[in-house]
């Protein structure tokens, strides 16, 4: 699933995606937004993209400091059929939203 997808036409954003993008702080997923006010949009569409618009709830997001870097780090559960559910976690590197 390495195939490049374009997110928010308005914004002209290009992310590769893959399986293992953004499971971990090592595979975070890279944004760069001058409107913070977008990054919130902006990584809901790119769960979307991942969990193939699969239906999704968020359960907890929080913002995470390594290094001298910004993270977001969210967990969702992917709504299942038949009722059953599945636990994602995503992180996303937010530093050059806010500046380093």
């Amino acid at each position: 699933m390495n195939i490049p997808k374009l997110l928010l036409d308005e914004l002209n954003i290009t992310i590769p995606v893959s399986e293992n993008l953004g499971d971990s702080k090592a595979t975070a997923i890279r944004i760069s937004c001058p409107d913070s006010m977008l990054i919130v949009l902006i990584e809901n569409e790119i769960i979307d993209i991942i969990l193939n618009e699969e239906p999704w709830r968020k359960t907890e997001q929080a913002l995470v400091f390594d290094g001298g870097r910004k993270y977001d780090c969210i967990s969702v559960f992917q709504l299942l059929d038949g009722g059953s559910t599945k636990k994602h976690v995503f992180w996303f590197d937010i530093t050059e939203c806010f500046g380093v």
